[in-house]
């Protein structure tokens, strides 16, 4: 597949990772709510269960699992995506789906000894060194299966500098953008006031936004290869 890059995919890819990452926080928080009978607080990035839930037993750490394992069941399903046998748009939103699930997040995270997977480790081994060691192997063995399929698939010159680009440019720009104004705005009371999902009000508005953008140009994703 040779790719390229147009303005409405970037779009569309972009409104995808911000979807996928909203989607990675709900499923933190929902498990959290199921368990715990409350909702915790959240902003972009950072979640809780509620204050109420103990964090004693080790159950309430399926919250913390539960939204690295949505991360990787779609990483996996974009790898199954790629496929020889499907056609070149399931490629291609495969494709996409794989990157924008951010691996390299997950990877870089693990690396600097944080992320849901040490932190979880950690609370069951009481051993940061062990938990850094098996959450970031972990990582890794479920990631390279998908980012081989996904740099075999490409077909461009410079085939290692597009494959870079995409594992690494999309944790940048994510990372700017929710750690940067939004969360910021939040910071300054900017619609913090809690409302449904146990979410500020500006993380659900942004939330419906980038849901929207992406469903309203979901077909954009196949501009990613040429037609030749």
């Amino acid at each position: 597949m040779i790719l390229k890059l147009t303005s409405k995919y970037i779009l569309t890819f972009l409104a995808l990772t911000f979807v996928m990452h909203e989607l990675h926080e709900i499923v933190h928080t929902t498990v959290g709510r199921i368990i715990c009978g409350c909702w915790g607080k959240r902003d972009f990035n950072f979640w809780s269960i509620c204050e109420s839930c103990t964090t004693e037993k080790s159950y309430s750490l399926l919250a913390t699992f539960a939204g690295p394992v949505f991360t990787f069941a779609m990483i996996w399903i974009g790898a199954f995506l790629l496929s020889s046998k499907n056609s070149i748009q399931k490629k291609a939103l495969g494709f996409s789906l794989v990157f924008a699930n951010l691996p390299f997040g997950r990877i870089l995270t693990a690396s600097l000894g944080g992320g849901d997977e040490v932190y979880a480790l950690n609370k069951l081994l009481d051993n940061h060194t062990l938990a850094w060691f098996l959450g970031l192997m972990f990582i890794i063995l479920i990631l390279i299966v998908p980012l081989y399929k996904c740099f075999k698939i490409i077909e461009n010159k410079k085939k290692v500098l597009w494959f870079l680009m995409f594992f690494i440019l999309p944790t940048v720009i994510d990372l700017f953008v929710i750690l940067g104004p939004l969360n910021f705005l939040l910071k300054k009371g900017v619609l913090s006031n809690y409302w449904i999902l146990g979410s500020p009000t500006l993380v659900t508005l942004w939330t419906i936004l980038v849901t929207l953008v992406y469903l309203f140009t979901y077909k954009n994703i196949y501009r990613i290869y040429k037609q030749i």
